[in-house]
C-alpha cells in the first residue's frame, strides 16, 4: 500500500509540473482560458498513457498527436457549425480508436492517442482564441497538443532518470493483443473448425458499443438538451472507454454517478464562500490543489477521480459565469446529464453485443498463470517483470470483483471473484519459486481455463502445491 501511495504521489507531482508549464506557455500564446484548459486536459490524459510507453512509443505519439489535434479541432468546429455532421464524424472517430486495437501494437497506440483529443474537446469545446481567425484557428489545438506532449515527456523522462518513476517495459504486453478478451487464447488452439456462434471478437463488440451509445447520446442530446448535450456524450465516453465487460461498465458507472453527486454538493457549498468563484488567485490555487488530489487518488478508485474532476470543472466554469450563484442550476443539470449518459452506456453494454466479464477475467488469469509458470522455471529479472505486468493486467479487470468481496458476504461472491483471489494467493506463494508439483498443477489450471466449472478447483490445487500441501 505504501509503495502504491509513493508511486501515485510521484505521478501526481510530475503531472502537475507538466500542467503548470503547459498553462504558462498557452497563456503566452494567447491570454485566454480556452487553450490553457485544453492543454491541462491533454496533460491529464497524456500523463497516464505516456507513462507506459518506451522511446519508440513516445516518438510515435509525438509525430501523430499534432495531426490528431488538427483533426479534433476540425470536429469541434463541425459540432458548433454543423452539429449532425460533427456528431457523425465524432462517432466514427471514437469507433476507429477502439477498432484499431485489432491490428497490432502500433495501430493500437495510435487509436489510444486518437481518443485523447476527442475526449478533451468535450471539456474544452472552444480552445481557439478569439483573436485567431481563418486556417490558423485549426492549428492552435495542434500547437497546444505539441506543447502538452513535450512537457509531459520532459518531466516524465526526467523523473524516470532520477528513479522517481519506474522505467517502462519496452515490450508490448501480451494482454494488449486483439484477442485479449478471449479465454481460449490462454492455450494454443490448433483446431481449424470455425466455432459456432462466434461472429464478432471482443474488440469489434466494444467498438460497436461505443458507436451505438454515442449515437444515442448525440441524438437524445440534440433533441432534448440542445444547449447542454456535451456532458451526456462525455459521460458515455468515460464510462464505456476501456470497457472490460458488463461488470466493469456497471462498477465504473456507479462510481461516476456517486463521485459526480458528491462533487456537485461540495461545489455548491464551496461556491458560497466569498473568496471562491471567478478568475481570482484563491480560486486558481484551490483549482490546482483539487487537480493534484484527483491525480493522486485516481489509481485507487475512479470514484475519487469523478468527485474531484467535477469540483475542478465547476471552478473552471465559474471563470466565465456572471456570478457563483448562477452555477447552482448548472450543477443540477450536470448531474442529470451524467445520470443519463451512464444509463445509456450501461444499457448498450448490457444488451448490444455484450462482452462477458468472466471471459475477460479468465483470459487475464491465463496470462498470470503462464507468467507464473515461466517464473517458476526461471528466476530472472525478466520473468519477474513479466509476472508483475500480468498481475497489473489482471488488476485492471478485478476492481468490480474486489469491491463485491469487500461489501458483500462470501456466499454471494461471483465465481470470478474467487478465481481472482485464489490466483493472487498463488502468485504471492510462488513468486520466489515452486516445486515440480506446482508446475504440473499450473499446467492443469491453464487447461481448465476453457471449463469455468472446474477452474476454481484447479486454481485451489495450484495454491496448495505452492504452499507445499501437495507433493
Amino acid at each position: 500500500m505504501a509503495a502504491g501511495i509513493r508511486s501515485s504521489l510521484a505521478q501526481a507531482v510530475v503531472t502537475m509540473l507538466a500542467i503548470l508549464a503547459t498553462i504558462a506557455v498557452c497563456l503566452l500564446i494567447a491570454p485566454e482560458p480556452g487553450p490553457a484548459v485544453l492543454g491541462a486536459m491533454l496533460c491529464l490524459t497524456l500523463s497516464r498513457s505516456q507513462l507506459e510507453r518506451d522511446w519508440r512509443g513516445r516518438l510515435e505519439a509525438g509525430i501523430a498527436l499534432p495531426f490528431i489535434g488538427v483533426l479534433s479541432a476540425g470536429v469541434g468546429h463541425l459540432l458548433l457549425d454543423l452539429p449532425i455532421v460533427g456528431a457523425i464524424v465524432y462517432v466514427v472517430g471514437m469507433f476507429l480508436s477502439i477498432l484499431l486495437r485489432r491490428f497490432g501494437p502500433v495501430p493500437r497506440r495510435i487509436g489510444a492517442l486518437l481518443a485523447i483529443p476527442f475526449i478533451a474537446l468535450l471539456v474544452a469545446p472552444n480552445p481557439v482564441p478569439s483573436t485567431v481567425r481563418g486556417g490558423l484557428a485549426v492549428l492552435v489545438p495542434a500547437l497546444v497538443a505539441v506543447v502538452s506532449f513535450a512537457f509531459v515527456t520532459l518531466f516524465q523522462v526526467a523523473a524516470i532518470g532520477i528513479r522517481m518513476l519506474p522505467r517502462p517495459v519496452p515490450a508490448e504486453p501480451e494482454s494488449a493483443r486483439p484477442d485479449a478478451a478471449r479465454p481460449d487464447a490462454a492455450r494454443p488452439d490448433t483446431s481449424t473448425t470455425p466455432k459456432p456462434g462466434v461472429i464478432l471478437d471482443a474488440t469489434t463488440k466494444l467498438a460497436l458499443q461505443m458507436a451505438l451509445s454515442l449515437a444515442a447520446a448525440f441524438a437524445i442530446g440534440f433533441v432534448f438538451f440542445p444547449t447542454r448535450w456535451a456532458w451526456i456524450v462525455l459521460t458515455v465516453v468515460v464510462v464505456a472507454v476501456g470497457n472490460a465487460g458488463r461488470a466493469d461498465v456497471l462498477y465504473k458507472g456507479i462510481q461516476r454517478v456517486l463521485g459526480a453527486a458528491v462533487g456537485t454538493v461540495v461545489a455548491l457549498l464551496g461556491l458560497t464562500l466569498p473568496t471562491l468563484g471567478g478568475p481570482n488567485l484563491p480560486t486558481v490555487i484551490v483549482l490546482l490543489a483539487i487537480v493534484f488530489v484527483a491525480v493522486l487518488l485516481r489509481p485507487f478508485a475512479y470514484l475519487w477521480w469523478a468527485l474531484f474532476f467535477t469540483l475542478a470543472l465547476t471552478l473552471l466554469q465559474s471563470f466565465g459565469a456572471p456570478s457563483a450563484s448562477s452555477l447552482g442550476p448548472l450543477l443540477g443539470e450536470r448531474l442529470e446529464e451524467i445520470l443519463l449518459g451512464t444509463a445509456l452506456a450501461l444499457l448498450v453494454a448490457w444488451f448490444v453485443a455484450p462482452v462477458r466479464s468472466e471471459n475477460t477475467v479468465r483470459r487475464r488469469i491465463g496470462l498470470v498463470l503462464a507468467a507464473l509458470q515461466t517464473r517458476l522455471a526461471e528466476q530472472t529479472p525478466e520473468t519477474a517483470r513479466a509476472l508483475a505486468g500480468a498481475e497489473k493486467d489482471l488488476a485492471k479487470v478485478a476492481a468490480p470483483y474486489d469491491a463485491w468481496r469487500r461489501f458483500f458476504r462470501r456466499s454471494t461472491h461471483p465465481r470470478a471473484a474467487l478465481w481472482i483471489a485464489t490466483t493472487r494467493e498463488s502468485v504471492a506463494l510462488g513468486r520466489d519459486g515452486g516445486s515440480v508439483a506446482a508446475r504440473s498443477a499450473l499446467g492443469e489450471a491453464r487447461k481448465a481455463l476453457r471449463d469455468p466449472d472446474r477452474l476454481q478447483a484447479e486454481l485451489a490445487r495450484v495454491r496448495a502445491a505452492l504452499a507445499g500441501e501437495v507433493e
